[in-house]
């Protein structure tokens, strides 16, 4: 199975369910992208930022350079390469990146991101996060279909709830007046004896 940049980015943003995310992040007014970024929302763990750049071939990867992943580095503590498993090697990769493989069901680290000191971000930086952060569960389109679904699901089962219950019943129903009928007639059989 040949894995694309889009299997790999939905991987990424269901690994990302903890962190505040976005994908193709613009930077310095749109000039530039990254393909996914991701913002871990605690203090304890210092608001760590992660910045992955996708490439599903080698050419691709080649043109590739620190300069054109220059605000991407500024912004964030960690670069990842993401790729499907072994198109590149880990000899290939910059030192100031880091390459994970995605092999359909797991993330592999091939080569561990460097930590880097980020600046401060800017109002261009916030304004693009807000902008394209838009399928994080703070969006009311998202958040409006999850509570549709889970409107539909909930229905689901009440309705499989009262599918068993009418079944139960029936068949309580039914024993009930079995038990009736036969009462009757074993009473029958007794006056008749007497």
């Amino acid at each position: 199975m040949k894995l694309t940049a889009q299997d790999i980015l939905n991987a990424l943003i269901a690994y990302s369910d903890d962190k505040i995310w976005a994908s193709e992040l613009a930077f310095n007014g749109g000039e530039r992208r990254i393909d996914f970024w991701t913002l871990e929302p605690h203090r304890s763990k210092h608001f760590r930022s992660s910045a992955y750049e996708i490439k599903v071939s080698r050419a691709d990867f080649k043109r590739d350079t620190a300069e054109k992943q220059q605000h991407a580095l500024s912004f964030t503590d960690r670069f990842w390469y993401v790729t499907p498993h072994g198109l590149l090697d880990r000899s290939e990769i910059p030192e100031w990146a880091g390459l994970q493989e995605w092999d359909g069901r797991f993330f592999h680290v091939r080569k561990k991101a460097p930590m880097r000191e980020k600046v401060e971000p800017t109002w261009d930086f916030i304004v693009s996060l807000i902008r394209n952060s838009g399928e994080t569960r703070r969006d009311i389109g998202l958040m409006k279909q999850e509570n549709m679904f889970l409107k539909m699901r909930n229905d689901r089962l009440e309705q499989q709830a009262t599918i068993r219950n009418d079944r139960r019943m029936n068949r309580f129903l039914k024993s009930t007046t079995k038990r009736q009928i036969v009462r009757p007639a074993l009473d029958m059989e007794g006056q008749n004896n007497g």
